[in-house]
């Protein structure tokens, strides 16, 4: 049988800028893959992160899109954006304030936002390992697809990890632990796992797996588990 496949895989940024005391950086890669023959799948993710640093405040901003279908029919379509504000109060502890919104067609959810506040210690600040803990309390609002909605209060953990293991590569990992303190049973997991190899100054290849869980689902014929793997060409400058 003959059989046609072709791959494309780009990572490319929107924008990476630096200053001299890098404490501005604005970071983009976008990711397509695309195959064909006996199945025809299609991916498409982009991702910008902003950050800013001054003495005491550090505000940072991330958007991310996804999208997929396979055969022409869409079976992923993901809007997620966050946005917080971070006060130190020290060296290394600090006080936040963050607001996300998820838009997810295949979650069961129209959508979920949560807005909160909290403590962050930055655990580990070295030349190769860096580790910062947040928990928070907040407030959830969710819009269900069958219809009606629900709001809770919410406790969240969230840890964020980076590892450069050698001056070429670097290790990432997000993770994230939201409960209705309500209803203990509802609660959601968010990992989001990275390799970075930097094939030279400006060139680097970016490996993603995600996993994104809900113990309690809205409707029965969600799954409770969703994953995403991505391979990304990245260019810094």
């Amino acid at each position: 049988m003959f059989k046609r496949t072709f791959l494309i895989i780009l990572g490319l940024p929107i924008s990476v800028f630096a200053v001299s005391t890098n404490s501005y950086v604005l970071h983009g890669e976008l990711s397509y893959v695309k195959t064909s023959g006996n199945s025809n799948t299609e991916t498409f993710a982009t991702k910008i992160q902003l950050k800013k640093e001054f003495k005491l405040n550090r505000f940072f901003g991330k958007g991310e899109f996804f999208y997929g279908k396979t055969n022409n029919k869409e079976n992923t379509n993901k809007l997620y954006l966050l946005g917080r504000w971070e006060r130190l109060l020290g060296d290394r502890l600090f006080v936040f304030l963050q607001g996300d919104y998820l838009r997810d067609k295949f979650s069961g959810y129209n959508y979920q936002t949560t807005w909160s506040g909290g403590l962050g210690y930055d655990v580990i600040k070295t030349k190769k390992h860096y580790l910062k803990g947040l928990t928070s309390i907040g407030y959830t609002f969710e819009d269900f697809k069958t219809g009606g909605s629900n709001d809770y209060t919410t406790g969240t953990v969230e840890i964020d990890y980076t590892w450069y293991i050698l001056d070429n590569l670097k290790f990432i990992e997000e993770f994230k632990y939201r409960v209705n303190l309500e209803d203990t049973k509802t609660y959601f997991i968010n990992s989001d796992t990275g390799i970075q190899v930097k094939i030279n100054s400006h060139l680097s290849l970016g490996i993603g797996y995600r996993i994104a869980y809900q113990n309690n689902t809205p409707s029965p014929d969600v799954k409770k588990t969703d994953t995403t793997f991505l391979t990304s060409l990245i260019i810094d400058y």
